[in-house]
């Protein structure tokens, strides 16, 4: 599967957010998303077949300085923390009848259980790493600066360096 990720960076210009970007998710170890198996666009850019999502508010359509169009900037961020809070509801949905005590009993570590527990514990295991801001291909939007789901650090420099804030799609598989 294919996900479109916004990637919250502090740059000094477009092109050195999008660098920021491919390096940092490339090469540091603290970055690389352990969900995916690859990302970029096959040669078309970081957002593949999310390319042009910014076009006309940018020099290149693959990425947004935030004081550019802050109303745009807000309006993406919003509509992929949707997609965040959907699967957290979600989730919840399926789990919330699980007897958490009856899964800790039933645990075997000799036997694989794809059943009813196996299934519970793989969702509570989604749901636990969307509540703590652990990034997972549900996250939507990412902190790439500060290493986190949680918006509070982008939030912080928006306030003290507002046109040194971007926002970059990229097109993981998972």
């Amino acid at each position: 599967m294919h996900v479109c990720q916004i990637m919250l960076i502090e740059a000094d210009s477009s092109e050195e957010a999008i660098d920021y970007a491919k390096s940092t998710i490339t090469y540091a170890e603290e970055a690389y998303p352990a969900w995916s198996d690859w990302h970029g666009g096959l040669g078309e850019g970081l957002a593949g077949r999310w390319s042009g999502l910014f076009q006309g508010w940018e020099d290149t359509r693959d990425v947004l300085q935030y004081t550019e169009n802050p109303n745009l900037a807000e309006d993406i961020i919003k509509d992929w923390l949707k997609g965040r809070t959907d699967e957290i509801s979600r989730s919840w949905e399926e789990v919330k009848a699980t007897d958490i005590e009856k899964m800790i009993t039933a645990y075997n570590p000799e036997v694989s259980d794809y059943g009813e527990i196996g299934m519970n514990a793989w969702t509570l295991t989604r749901l636990g790493k969307l509540l703590s801001n652990y990034w997972s291909s549900d996250t939507g939007v990412y902190d790439l600066t500060a290493h986190t789901a949680s918006l509070q650090y982008f939030r912080e420099r928006l306030a003290l360096q507002p046109d040194k804030q971007y926002l970059v799609p990229i097109d993981f598989h998972f």
